[in-house]
């Protein structure tokens, strides 16, 4: 994108942050900032329109971004101030040391999050009896079934039925359990995970099917307990732009059943490059177009991994809302991984 037309489309976008109202050419050369005229800033955002990242509501009303708009926004223009995270840091010291235990900090976390971003605090956490796995066997069990023995540290067993591959004698089974012995034998979960996708990808076992089924196991282990600590939705429906009547009983069904949060987070658990932004459509919840959700994961000890973050408008300001989130995933990882009794 040329210059002028980033300069344009980030005036629009925090101008419309701050109002919720359309942005005409008028309004921004009025400002002075852009030192364009009303025609030239009009040919702009035309173009910008064509491109998808600005949408007209109504004939001759001015302009509010898309989705696109608000992701180029937050990837590419967005500027965070360097003294906001200071601030953060002090606020989570305040509230959040003399937590003693790991659940109450976790909880302390959730009641923060809402707190500082006046929007739903999340905290999810999933914790495992399974930290590193000590061996495994491949048994076959029939022509399209092979039973995986998973053996962890303490001597916890699990099993898992998985598909055998149509081509895989029982010698060849045999020699795959070797490899994904020498492969996945003293990691914990996260490196078990890494490591099986790494091999699904390269794939030169040719048993991608039997390392799904694996991989599917460790990001959901039988042991595994999982929790998840919402704060502050109330606050959510005192917003005009989710006052609709769908988006409320959408956003109390999410709040209440949690599958569709749950999928949204795992995602996030499965990445480590940071906050990540779902905006509008992008998250794919139900009835909640108007809706934004900032995550970000954090960890703990082997066995302690979950993702917290907000649930808000599409119209947050997500210059302060990111650091927040990031904030406090630092701080919470830093926490937990002190001696905090659980």
């Amino acid at each position: 994108m040329k210059e002028r037309q980033e300069r344009i489309l980030g005036e629009i976008v925090s101008i419309y942050l701050e109002t919720g109202q359309p942005v005409g050419s008028r309004v921004l050369a009025e400002q002075g900032r852009l030192g364009l005229s009303p025609a030239s800033i009009r040919n702009v955002m035309a173009e910008l329109e064509r491109r998808g990242y600005l949408h007209s509501p109504h004939t001759s009303a001015g302009r509010v971004p898309t989705d696109s708009g608000l992701r180029y926004f937050v990837d590419s223009l967005m500027v965070v101030d360097a003294n906001m995270r200071d601030t953060i840091e002090q606020s989570l010291t305040q509230h959040l040391q003399d937590e003693a235990s790991k659940r109450a900090l976790l909880r302390r976390a959730s009641d923060e999050l809402a707190s500082l971003t006046h929007f739903a605090g999340l905290v999810w956490v999933r914790e495992s009896n399974f930290s590193r796995i000590l061996r495994l066997e491949l048994i076959p069990v029939s022509s399209s079934q092979v039973l995986a023995v998973i053996v962890a540290e303490g001597n916890q067993i699990q099993n898992r039925l998985l598909q055998r591959p149509a081509h895989v004698s029982d010698e060849q089974l045999h020699r795959i359990s070797v490899r994904l012995n020498e492969l996945l034998c003293d990691c914990d979960l996260a490196e078990v995970q890494r490591r099986l996708q790494h091999e699904m990808d390269s794939d030169r076992l040719q048993v991608r099917k039997l390392l799904e089924g694996l991989k599917r196991w460790s990001d959901a282990p039988n042991e595994s307990q999982s929790d998840l600590f919402v704060s502050g939705q109330r606050q959510l429906f005192d917003m005009p732009e989710l006052a609709v009547i769908e988006t409320v009983r959408s956003l109390m069904a999410a709040f209440e059943e949690k599958e569709q949060l749950l999928r949204l987070v795992e995602q996030v658990e499965q990445d480590d490059t940071g906050v990540k932004v779902f905006i509008g459509s992008e998250h794919a919840l139900v009835n909640m177009e108007q809706v934004s959700v900032v995550l970000s994961r954090y960890e703990g000890p082997e066995n302690i991994v979950g993702t917290l973050g907000v649930i808000g408008p599409r119209r947050m300001h997500y210059e302060r809302v990111l650091p927040i989130v990031d904030c406090t995933a630092r701080w919470v990882s830093r926490m937990l991984g002190g001696n905090i009794d659980g």
